[in-house]
């Protein structure tokens, strides 16, 4: 999909009004950021802030057969979620490379919905279908309002009282009422700060995001989305999961339920069992300068053991930061020195294991 042919979300009339500076992102016309990536991720970690990420698929799953499908589409054993429940999961290739990676809600004893990633979300539906399922596309009923800080519980209870949202325990959802349209709440996110996303109706998405606004929400782009989850050490699909990074790789082998038939268990057992070919570490830089994807890492002997997966500035930290990849028998361990090459320059870091900022989404 081109620029050219670019969608919409709901809010975007909204973001321009903001002053917003637009990118395309998955075919979609997102918001960059408003006044600036810094200070938008330091509103994330210190109070609170809104981001609109409507470019999310959305699939919905049907049927007295469909938790069996989605076990075999799935990674995680999403048939033992009850009502009310979510859980991050992978799709994967017969070979065990990553697809995409999802959140799944159950959304009654037989419905089901599947977020995926803008960019795959046909390929996550024929995963689906190929399981055995029919999903249908509701890209187009939500706009997904993420609304994340130390001080979401605060805000969202003033812009939304009694609905219970507070009262939510971390990967569990509750239906309500977004101005007289019927949404639902759930206590998920990509930030590491505690908060909520807000599956808002079209209908009253816009009055739903003025509303937050209104009471102090900052407004937050994609760019500081990205900053915010890699000082997590989140992965981001293209990076740190692809179809060439299997979840063995990415240290994502918690997604892995190993009793379910799920797409790619048997090549990941195999892999398993002579352990994956390289790994994923985590850089912190010791002078100036920011790494970007595909830099290779270096040890102190001008060994390449790396190349980054994903790298930019950490405003908590206040320096560059790096998740990176590379052969398993070359991985240093965490304390020890490496160099990152930028543009000809190596410039110095240490190994952690990520995150690479505490958790605070309690």
């Amino acid at each position: 999909m081109t620029a050219a042919s670019s969608r919409a979300t709901a809010l975007l009339d909204l973001h321009k009004e903001l002053g917003a500076k637009l990118t395309n992102f998955g075919g979609w016309d997102m918001p960059l950021q408003y006044e600036g990536i810094v200070s938008e991720h330091t509103a994330v970690r210190t109070a609170v802030g809104v981001f609109d990420v409507s470019h999310l698929g959305k699939l919905r799953l049907a049927g007295p057969n469909a938790a069996d499908v989605l076990d075999r589409a799935m990674t995680a054993d999403v048939a033992s979620l009850q009502v009310g429940e979510a859980k991050y999961s992978l799709v994967l290739t017969e070979q065990g490379g990553c697809i995409d990676d999802v959140f799944v809600y159950r959304m009654d004893r037989d419905e089901w919905l599947v977020v995926p990633n803008a960019a795959n979300v046909f390929a996550v539906a024929d995963a689906i279908k190929d399981a055995g399922g029919a999903p249908v596309d509701e890209w187009d009923r939500y706009t997904i309002l993420a609304i994340q800080g130390p001080d979401s519980f605060e805000l969202f209870e003033k812009a939304f009282p009694r609905s219970g949202a507070t009262d939510l325990k971390l990967h569990h959802w509750a239906p309500m009422d977004v101005f007289g349209e019927r949404g639902f709440v759930a206590r998920t996110g990509y930030t590491g700060e505690r908060g909520f996303e807000l599956y808002a109706p079209v209908e009253t998405s816009a009055e739903a995001f003025r509303k937050l606004l209104d009471l102090g929400a900052a407004p937050v782009g994609l760019g500081a989305r990205d900053t915010l989850r890699l000082e997590m050490g989140y992965a981001l699909y293209g990076h740190e999961i692809s179809l060439d990074i299997n979840p063995l790789e990415a240290g994502l082998g918690w997604t892995l339920a190993w009793d379910s038939p799920f797409r790619g268990r048997e090549a990941l057992e195999k892999i398993k069992a002579d352990g994956p070919g390289r790994k994923l570490f985590g850089v912190v830089l010791t002078d100036r300068g920011v790494p970007r994807q595909d830099y290779p890492v270096f040890d102190p002997a001008d060994v390449e053991i790396g190349r980054v997966t994903s790298g930019n500035y950490s405003p908590s930290l206040g320096t560059g930061i790096a998740l990176a990849l590379g052969p398993r028998e070359l991985a240093p361990a965490p304390g020890s020195s490496v160099r990152i090459e930028a543009r000809g320059r190596r410039i110095p870091g240490d190994i952690v294991k990520p995150p690479f900022r505490k958790r605070d989404a309690s």
